[in-house]
């Protein structure tokens, strides 16, 4: 697939070869463009094209840099999901110390094993778009176990009581946090905005083929430059497009943290 190749490739190779092309294919369109349409005919627009191209670059620009923008807060939302399930991991180990010494390591044992499993498991399927449900399992079960020990568990005291309640409050926003997570994994542009984008583009860098101009190589700098300032924002949505892939990803460091500063100092 397309998104496969992309996305394991660096980004700056990614981004020279959508914006080669983008460049050579303005070339091509203006090259054919200049031969069928003699220089006289344009020459004589100039001036409706030139005021109706900023109305024609102005729409575009605005409408590719909302989609820019809406991949970005994608982005951004999909690496605060990621710190908050972290976050609620951390929590759970301090919280657990209200806990009997036994119920607290079985309880911290299983959010280890939580965490290995995210790091070495999900985060690698993730990586490389393998989003089923057969790849999570294994943590939604370490999360079950851990429900159900919590759930399960007598408290002795009144303050054990309120630990158990603070336990499974913060239990339940983890099951929230994971489930945001795998579903901001799946997200990306719909394939009617990549529609839209690519025919706007090339309206957009077809409509500088109307100039008339006195150097055909001034013609082909403007259209090249044309395309390719379009392509470089395109490329910038393709690196967000897909929050857990790629060099431009949400990174596993908020739970290597978690597993570095709690569980491995224990």
């Amino acid at each position: 697939m397309l998104a496969d190749w992309i996305y394991s490739h660096p980004i700056w190779m990614v981004g020279s070869i959508i914006t080669g092309l983008a460049v050579l294919l303005s070339w091509g369109g203006l090259v054919v463009f200049h031969a069928l349409v003699p220089l006289d005919v344009r020459r004589a627009h100039n001036d409706i094209v030139g005021f109706t191209i900023a109305i024609v670059g102005v729409v575009y620009a605005v409408l590719l840099a909302f989609i820019a923008v809406a991949t970005w807060e994608t982005y951004a939302k999909a690496d605060d999901i990621v710190e908050n399930e972290a976050n609620r991991l951390g929590n759970l180990f301090f919280d657990a110390a209200g806990l009997p010494e036994d119920a607290a390591a079985e309880f911290r044992e299983h959010l280890k094993d939580y965490v290995q499993t995210v790091i070495n498991d999900e985060w690698p399927a993730e990586q490389s778009g393998g989003i089923n449900r057969g790849s999570f399992e294994k943590g939604w079960d370490i999360l079950r176990e851990l429900n159900a020990h919590v759930a399960g568990y007598r408290p002795g005291t009144a303050g054990e009581a309120v630990v158990q309640q603070q336990l499974m409050q913060t239990l339940n926003e983890l099951f929230s946090a994971r489930r945001a997570r795998l579903l901001a994994a799946k997200a990306r542009v719909p394939a009617v905005v990549w529609w839209i984008i690519l025919l706007g583009g090339t309206v957009t860098v077809g409509y500088t083929y109307l100039f008339g101009m006195h150097s055909f190589k001034m013609h082909l700098v403007i259209t090249g430059t044309m395309a390719a300032s379009l392509a470089l924002v395109i490329v910038l949505i393709v690196a967000l497009d897909r929050p857990f892939r790629g060099e431009v990803s949400v990174s596993s460091e908020a739970f290597a943290a978690v597993r570095h500063y709690h569980f491995q100092r224990q």
